[in-house]
């Protein structure tokens, strides 16, 4: 895993520290969940990918913010990447679709859910992605999120 964009550093220090559960079953904690979507891994198609790295949200997680960071820039052509998860929520709850170019290496994109504007998963579902428009022909995003098991 490449290192994380702050703030996310100081949070995995937290974990390190064992201050937070990364584990999706543990109940009633801070958890940090990851996933990765990989175009060399997982592909490009249009529609929904889970990606082969991607993490099982329990039902009632309650998710409080994250981060999409860009490790390689999605290509494509006029393609869309969402991500959401594949139930208890949409395929856009945490990032709506957003246009390739405006995920260049390096980049670091706010997900949807804050602790102004949480979400809250009504079944367990995994985080997914879904690609619009038209296929995407690269790119590698990690997905950040924070979440409280309910």
């Amino acid at each position: 895993m490449p290192p994380l964009p702050m703030p996310w550093q100081a949070v995995q220090e937290l974990i390190d520290a064992g201050g937070i559960t990364p584990s999706p079953g543990h109940v009633g904690g801070l958890s940090l969940a990851h996933a990765v979507y990989d175009f060399t891994v997982d592909g490009g198609l249009v529609g929904p990918i889970v990606p082969a790295e991607t993490v099982l949200l329990p039902a009632g997680a309650i998710l409080l913010g994250g981060v999409v960071f860009v490790e390689t820039a999605v290509v494509g052509t006029v393609s869309t990447l969402a991500v959401g998860t594949t139930a208890g929520s949409s395929a856009s709850a945490l990032l709506a679709a957003t246009a390739e170019a405006t995920l260049g290496t390096d980049d670091i994109v706010p997900l949807v859910p804050t602790n102004a504007v949480p979400v809250r998963l009504t079944a367990a579902g995994s985080i997914n992605v879904t690609v619009g428009t038209a296929a995407l022909t690269a790119g590698k995003v990690h997905i950040y999120a924070l979440f409280i098991a309910g």
